[in-house]
């Protein structure tokens, strides 16, 4: 199901930022997608959800695709909320109010959108945040893995 995005990062190449280039736009390039899957007690305490947001996909609590397919049009109609069109779901778990989607309302001044807490049942977005108070993908995305981890170490030295 998902053979297009899985094992992309291991064929990559880590490579020197482009000028003026955002950690986002980095990741997309150089990395695609990540999808991390865990199964059992390897996952308690962490917030899973399908990957692909659908049964069969696997159960993964890190899904970033710079692919995105969320449907914003969809939402857009349903909602009649215009201002969602421009949001850019990056990370799965939607149907679980366990997703981020990129807010471009504001910039930072290296490139970076604000990142925000996203899920179907959203019906407006959060206050517009300051331009310098925006994380840079590259350190939200550490700040996450970094905290999955413990969590998911915990779990398997608990197994062992």
């Amino acid at each position: 199901m998902h053979k297009d995005r899985v094992g992309l990062w291991a064929k990559a190449k880590p490579r020197a930022p482009k000028k003026r280039e955002s950690s986002w736009a980095y990741f997309a390039r150089v990395y695609g997608s990540i999808t991390w899957i865990l199964d059992g007690q390897a996952d308690k305490d962490l917030p899973m959800f399908y990957c692909g947001n659908v049964t069969g996909g696997g159960w993964s609590c890190l899904e970033i695709d710079s692919n995105s397919d969320y449907p914003i049009d969809d939402l857009v109609e349903l909602t009649g909320n215009a201002d969602f069109e421009d949001l850019f779901v990056f990370h799965g778990g939607w149907h679980h109010d366990r997703s981020f989607a990129f807010d471009p309302r504001e910039v930072s001044a290296t490139g970076e959108q604000a990142i925000i807490p996203f899920d179907d049942n959203i019906t407006r977005l959060p206050r517009r945040m300051k331009p310098e108070r925006i994380v840079p993908f590259g350190h939200w995305l550490y700040k996450r893995v970094v905290s999955l981890t413990k969590v998911a170490e915990r779990n398997l030295r608990e197994l062992s």
